[in-house]
């Protein structure tokens, strides 16, 4: 068995071996295309008929036109000057291989191209029925990528980048516009047209690739093309959020709508209460007379990829001011009343007095969800009673609160207890300074002889009256009676003023 397969595998060579061939003949393209700038390789293999001999001399002629001029001649010095130095064989003539290579390529260089081979001792032949022309192109062409029509976020995806050249000695650069981890390229290959299929892109995709273009970029000797290919990207949902009106009446019915962002899109839906409860599984859910304790509801998404839940959403349910039964007035270091209302929209609070013409400005309002506290004090104290009024866009409602007096009595008392001291001081105060003055005034004459002979029993014996009443002739002196009793009109300050601002 061994025996026949080698058998069969040289008869197999000795019918392709150009050397054996029993003609003439050439394998070539009709056309090559190359990049301006760049080289092109027209790919060359010939077959002679040898008839089982052996040949060691050959002589390889490349020509252009009808044997016009020389593009490549194995004897160098025979190549035409708008050829030399930019000509070369990359194959090997004793291997029957003629592909012909032209560096720094012009846009002259058009062809038609034809190969001669000399072989000593045999013959020379020139295949001029198989000629070769060169398109030659100022921009490369778009690279080509390859990628799986559908892929899954998260899910590893290979792409591929191919890049038509014509130059397999000087590659272009290739780029991809992904995050990935890119391979080697692969070798060259297609005939009369060399393939760069490039750089395998390994990546995982994500949802934000969806629709997305990934592309591939061919730098050829600054000359720089891109090619792209639009990505279909399969994802479970997300971003689930629960639809809705801004805002709903108290009582009024609302319909919510479950969003979401899928590929495919969500297929199926789910309604949850707080305590998971399925309300509902369509799209769609319809809440029945809704009212401020209407509990938050939340949406399930599903497709065929995943599911996902959208956080719970409160309904935003609108009512008219309610004042609650906590509110109250205290009286603490000072008089403070408190009105707390429940509205949707907050409220708007005036005070009033007794006679609802006074009004009376709030302390401090503070907002806790649909609560605001609104509070009124005053240190010297508020009306008997005050009313708490409050409004919004859907009514209003009021109280009426009694406001505790202590904070007055004690006050009052406090007051009148510091003018009376004060008043006590003044007094002492004024009466001790008229007797200063008093005992200072000088000792008239008259006066002295009046003292020396009035009896000493009749001084001691004589009325109060008497000397109250002769104190500003002949008792001034005596200040402990004037002291002890109260100062005749004459014997007054001279600022009588002072009394009476007391």
């Amino acid at each position: 068995m061994v025996f026949c397969s080698c058998l069969l595998s040289l008869f197999f060579w000795l019918t392709v071996s150009p050397a054996n061939a029993d003609k003439w003949s050439i394998e070539v393209p009709t056309s090559v295309v190359g990049l301006s700038g760049t080289c092109v390789v027209i790919p060359c293999k010939f077959s002679y008929p040898a008839k089982g001999k052996t040949y060691t001399s050959f002589t390889g002629v490349w020509y252009t036109g009808n044997h016009g001029s020389t593009v490549y001649h194995t004897d160098t010095s025979k190549i035409s000057e708008v050829f030399k130095g930019r000509t070369s064989l990359t194959g090997d003539l004793h291997q029957n291989t003629c592909s012909l290579k032209i560096s720094s390529l012009r846009s002259s260089d058009t062809g038609p191209f034809m190969f001669r081979i000399e072989i000593g001792n045999l013959n020379k032949y020139t295949y001029m029925e198989n000629k070769v022309s060169i398109t030659v192109k100022e921009s490369p062409e778009q690279p080509t990528v390859s990628v799986k029509d559908e892929v899954t976020s998260g899910n590893l995806v290979v792409a591929t980048c191919t890049v038509l050249h014509s130059c397999p000695s000087d590659l272009p650069r290739v780029t991809w516009n992904h995050n990935g981890k890119p391979s080697n390229p692969s070798q060259p290959q297609n005939h009369g047209q060399w393939k760069l299929t490039s750089y395998n892109l390994t990546f995982t995709p994500s949802r934000e690739d969806h629709d997305k273009k990934l592309s591939c970029s061919a730098e050829f000797r600054e000359k720089t093309v891109t090619g792209f290919k639009r990505l279909e990207v399969k994802y479970p949902p997300y971003d689930v959020s629960v639809e809705t009106k801004p805002s709903v009446k108290e009582n009024d019915s609302v319909e919510l709508t479950c969003s979401s962002k899928s590929n495919p899109p969500a297929n199926s839906y789910q309604w949850f209460s707080l305590n998971a409860t399925l309300l509902g599984e369509r799209p769609t859910y319809k809440l029945e007379r809704v009212s401020r304790h209407t509990e938050a509801i939340s949406c399930t998404a599903i497709n065929t990829l995943g599911r996902n839940s959208s956080s719970p959403q409160k309904i935003n349910v609108l009512y008219p001011p309610e004042i609650k039964n906590e509110s109250s007035c205290q009286f603490a270091s000072f008089t403070v009343c408190v009105c707390i209302v429940d509205s949707n929209p907050p409220s708007e609070v005036k005070w009033f007095g007794p006679d609802s013409s006074r009004t009376l400005p709030s302390s401090s309002i503070k907002q806790n969800e649909s609560l605001t506290i609104f509070t009124v004090q005053n240190w010297l104290g508020l009306p008997d009673t005050v009313q708490c009024f409050a409004s919004n866009s859907l009514g209003n409602s009021s109280i009426t609160l009694v406001a505790p007096q202590n904070g007055i009595i004690i006050y009052t008392a406090v007051a009148a207890a510091i003018v009376v001291v004060l008043v006590g001081v003044l007094v002492y105060a004024l009466r001790r300074h008229c007797g200063n003055r008093a005992t200072q005034q000088p000792v008239r004459k008259n006066e002295q002889n009046e003292m020396k002979t009035t009896p000493k029993n009749k001084e001691e014996k004589g009325s109060d009256e008497d000397a109250y009443t002769n104190c500003p002739e002949g008792r001034v002196y005596d200040n402990w009676r004037c002291d002890m009793r109260p100062l005749p009109s004459d014997c007054a300050l001279e600022d009588d003023s002072v009394y009476a601002n007391v």
